[in-house]
């Protein structure tokens, strides 16, 4: 599997990408990155919970 960017900050301050099975974080405010291992379903858990807190975000609007 090809990296792919699943988000970038419209500054460029960030980037979340995943590569085989490395889910990886970029913070290029503070010069850090973090990355996890995960599966298809740790996918799908981590999108459901995502479209949880965009939801509750919204919401509180």
């Amino acid at each position: 599997m090809m990296p792919e960017v699943l988000f970038r900050h419209p500054d460029g301050d960030g980037s979340v990408t995943v590569a085989g099975a490395r889910l990886i974080v970029v913070n290029g405010v503070e010069d850090a990155t973090a990355s996890v291992s995960i599966g298809p379903a740790g996918l799908r858990a981590l999108a459901e919970k995502l479209r949880e807190i965009a939801d509750r975000m919204e919401a509180s609007k």
